[in-house]
């Protein structure tokens, strides 16, 4: 009896989480993401100067791939392209979105901090005589203008003196609002971006506030000044903030690429394209109709060999596809997982390891029967023989995706990992669901003894012939 409450509770088990997988389709939006080559996107091409060393590409491309992983973007393909380019694909960038992003990964994000030796305002004769200096040398007096001058205006220039601290001593950045109600007296309410340094970028941070007591600190990003504070007291906290006219959308995207860090090379995009879904949609559809009609000739296949056998493995596979959209869609909402065409293939592949498992049970039943045993005699028998196949042979796949996933790049990830996750599924449906289903039907005798449908038909086999003795004649 206690063997039979813990067959039915296995099976409950895996029918409510099959019931929570339904209603997230149905009710919380739980489906899969899907890639570029699905519903189509934006690729882009940043360009290097020419001579930038293959070292500095590649420290590029990686902090490119942090930005974007922190924006939570489904699957980008970020791949080096020739010597000087790097190309990112990004699937589902439209409109304003699209610009925001093109911005945001090819954005250099160089902070500096320079003390202020000069306010130009315009109309002054020494704006006329100031010109904007080009690049950003560091030991050298530069002129910047300031960011936050409205549209139409000119806007206030600044002469400053040579980098006394990068951006490469912030450990950490976030975006923060300042409520007009609370803020300081003097201080502006809004968006700004607070960081916090390192132990030796604070400890530098407190002998430049302490030299520059009374004197303005230009805070600079990209070679235009965010903002000039005024220093009055030397700042040994290790913390400060970048003001300005933010939106909250800037707010947080300076705060991502202070966070990951400024690219070690100015990047030009060179190529910017819009990339259309219709191969891809074309190959999906055409793809789930080959993978539909093998899936409805399979079934009808096991239903008339195996009989109550076959239903059982429609309801088993029904379950494992469920199981697998669910774990695809989660992946996509919690890790940015998108579902590209050779993910669908890593699921159309294992939906044939996934019907294997059923054969060799079933198999492995026969031949039980055939030595003569009742179906509730040969059940245990025959599981724990094709359960040892089935564990070495889906193992087998799991570590090959594995290997697959760690060695490969873009699309080919996402085969392996749908491939291993649905063939991990596969055990966790048949120990779950097939394993104590097949036994309780084993258990009942009207279900194995049901004419035409029953168990026993479904393995029925005629008896090995006896050997002989004497041999033949």
């Amino acid at each position: 009896m206690r063997s039979v409450r813990g067959l039915v509770a296995s099976i409950v088990f895996v029918l409510v989480l099959t019931g929570l997988s339904i209603a997230g389709f149905l009710a919380w939006g739980l489906t899969p993401q899907l890639g570029l080559d699905l519903v189509g996107g934006v690729s882009v091409v940043l360009t290097a100067p020419e001579g930038t060393p293959s070292p500095v590409i590649d420290r590029a491309l990686e902090t490119i791939r942090e930005r974007v992983d922190r924006l939570g973007v489904a699957e980008p393909d970020i791949t080096r392209q020739s010597d000087q380019n790097i190309q990112v694909q990004i699937p589902r960038a439209g409109g304003e979105g699209q610009q925001r992003l093109l911005e945001l990964i090819g954005r250099t994000a160089r902070l500096e901090f320079r003390e202020t030796l000069e306010t130009i305002p315009p109309g002054s004769p020494q704006y006329e005589e100031s010109e904007i200096t080009p690049g950003s040398p560091e030991n050298e007096e530069v002129v910047y203008a300031d960011a936050n001058t409205p549209p139409g205006q000119e806007p206030v220039l600044y002469r400053l003196g040579p980098v006394l601290m990068t951006g490469d001593a912030i450990s950490e950045a976030r975006a923060a609002f300042a409520d007009p109600v609370s803020v300081a007296p003097g201080d502006t309410p809004g968006w700004r971006v607070a960081f916090e340094l390192n132990s030796q970028g604070s400890d530098r941070f407190a002998e430049i506030t302490e030299d520059l007591a009374g004197k303005q600190l230009a805070i600079v990003l990209d070679r235009r000044v965010e903002s000039a504070p005024t220093v009055n007291d030397p700042i040994t906290g290790g913390s400060g903030e970048i003001t300005g006219d933010f939106t909250e959308a800037e707010a947080r995207d300076l705060a991502v690429v202070l966070q990951t860090g400024a690219l070690p090379v100015e990047l030009e995009q060179s190529e910017v394209q819009t990339v259309s879904a219709t191969l891809g949609r074309a190959s999906l559809r055409q793809g789930i109709v080959a993978g539909v009609v093998g899936l409805v000739i399979l079934c009808l296949y096991l239903a008339f060999y195996y009989r109550l056998l076959g239903l059982v493995t429609w309801m088993g596979m029904a379950i494992w596809g469920i199981l697998s959209m669910a774990v695809i869609g989660l992946l996509g909402q919690a890790a940015g997982y998108s579902l590209t065409l050779a993910g669908v293939a890593g699921v159309i592949v294992s939906l044939g390891i996934a019907a294997d498992s059923y054969i060799v049970f079933y198999e492995r039943l026969k031949d039980e029967v055939r030595k003569g045993k009742t179906p509730r005699a040969a059940v245990a028998p025959a599981f724990s023989a094709a359960w040892r196949t089935i564990l070495a042979a889906n193992t087998v796949t799991i570590v090959a995706a594995v290997i697959l996933y760690l060695l490969a790049i873009g699309s080919v990830r996402g085969f392996a990992l749908t491939l291993g996750l649905s063939t991990l599924l596969d055990l966790f449906v048949v120990w779950f669901f097939k394993r104590p289903t097949v036994f309780l039907i084993a258990r009942s005798r009207r279900l194995s003894e049901l004419r035409g449908m029953g168990l026993r038909s479904g393995v029925a086999q005629e008896p090995a012939p006896a050997p002989v003795a004497g041999g033949s004649r």
